[in-house]
């Protein structure tokens, strides 16, 4: 016998609640971005760094890097990028190259270790470009991979090779660069160190850290579309990927898609065929993930996982008896969908006194409504047993789960879940009532 402290209903809805605060609240604190004033006459500039996980340029990278732009410009103050990559995917480098080349703040990359291929293209088209002596740019031949052999082959058609040069020799003017040189970049795959590359009037300045680059820079005069800066950064504070683009990373991993998009589509076709139709919801999910990997906005795909879990979840609230595969995959559904929908936290200061008001409220309701839960619970526990079945006198209850002769399925009774076997079918909803009791199992029948 199981004591029903709430509905069963409610349950199911403070449950789903619960975990949808405790996903949201994630997604907030790790999309906070903290801007501090460094001095009285300096300021703090942007930082973000494109290496390890976040190296590949694709269009998480793009889209990185572009919200970054965005809130250095909504604060007024330069954009830092701490760049080390092997390359990418050329449609992405070429759209941050725009976005660079067309930014109102000044842009600083630095190369620590290595610019190769579409990192190139990204460092020459900033404002200014700092290396360390020994960090290595250029090899920006475009290349094709085989996705099944993984075979290079090294692309020389003209339709390729000389758009990528044309924007390379537009960086180079814009940013007054060696504009023969960049050319070797693609035409040779050339290669320069930090040193070569100052030599070559390629880079601007060398550094060995952060902290020598914003020492290297101060007093630098820039002028951007009119408007003059004269750099004086006073330190850099660091602003992560949302985890939108955490979450696209990983989904656009060519394994990981590849493993999605096979069991979302030969899972679909299974079950189908077998007749299996209550899981197609896991397949449909794996197969609307899969999507992050094509042409497709997030957006609508964060809204198509949004609106599958909330389907999913009232049919498993209101129309089906129990927590099963239904309420499994609205909850993963809505997670999903809201973990890819981009937050708009990056492009505000956080006032750090608001945001803790704000936690402990929310902490105090999530924590007052368990402690709720938590008082029913005992006290339900700590109730003596209620159900007292004399043959004169039958206890009257509903089915919960569907009763089929040789099986076992929970009744409610007088507030209180009972396992519960029936001679007959008897269907969720239906009436019951109560013709013998063995212990905590009692035997019933749909009211007479």
């Amino acid at each position: 016998m199981v004591k029903a402290v709430l509905s069963e209903k409610t349950i199911k809805f403070l449950y789903i609640l619960l975990l949808l605060i405790f996903v949201c609240l994630c997604m907030v604190s790790a999309n906070i971005t903290y801007i501090t004033k460094a001095s009285n006459d300096s300021y703090t500039a942007v930082l973000i760094r494109i290496e390890g996980f976040t190296s590949l340029i694709d269009v998480p990278t793009q889209e990185y890097i572009q919200r970054s732009l965005k809130f250095a410009e909504e604060r007024r103050v330069p954009l830092i990028i701490y760049l080390d990559t092997y390359g990418g995917y050329l449609d992405p480098a070429l759209n941050i190259v725009n976005t660079l080349l067309e930014s109102k703040v000044p842009t600083i990359v630095y190369v620590k270790n290595k610019a190769y291929s579409a990192g190139t293209l990204i460092a020459l088209a900033s404002h200014i470009l700092v290396m360390s002596r020994t960090a290595v740019i250029g090899a920006a031949q475009p290349i094709t991979v085989n996705p099944v052999t993984g075979e290079v082959v090294f692309v020389n058609e003209t339709k390729i090779v000389n758009p990528i040069v044309k924007t390379l020799e537009i960086c180079a003017d814009a940013r007054n660069r060696n504009k023969t040189f960049v050319k070797k970049f693609v035409y040779e795959n050339s290669v320069l160190t930090g040193e070569e590359a100052l030599r070559l009037n390629i880079v601007d300045k060398l550094a060995e850290s952060l902290d020598d680059v914003v020492r290297a820079l101060r007093g630098v005069e820039l002028n951007i579309s009119g408007n003059l800066w004269r750099l004086n950064i006073g330190g850099y504070d660091e602003v992560k990927p949302d985890l939108d683009i955490y979450a696209m990373i990983f989904l656009r991993n060519s394994i990981v898609n590849s493993i999605l998009l096979f069991i979302g589509i030969f899972g679909t076709l299974i079950l189908i065929t077998s007749g299996r139709i209550e899981l197609l919801p896991i397949t449909i999910l794996l197969l609307l993930l899969a999507l992050v990997g094509s042409d497709i906005s997030n957006r609508v795909i964060s809204l198509l996982l949004i609106s599958l879990g909330t389907v999913l979840l009232f049919v498993e609230l209101f129309v089906t008896p129990g927590f099963g595969i239904l309420g499994i995959s609205g909850i993963l559904s809505l997670t999903l969908g809201i973990l890819l929908t981009p937050l708009p936290t990056a492009s505000y200061v956080i006032n750090t006194v608001a945001l803790w008001h704000a936690l402990i409220i929310i902490s105090g309701s999530i924590g007052s409504l368990l402690l709720f839960v938590l008082y029913k619970t005992i006290k339900a526990v700590r109730k003596p047993q209620s159900l007292s079945y004399t043959p004169e006198n039958k206890s009257v209850g509903k089915a919960v789960d569907k009763l089929i002769p040789g099986t076992k399925g929970f009744v409610l009774i007088d507030g209180e879940l009972w396992m519960a076997e029936s001679d007959e079918i008897i269907e969720p909803g239906e009436e019951v009532e109560i013709i013998e009791r063995h212990g905590f199992i009692i035997k019933v029948r749909k009211r007479r």
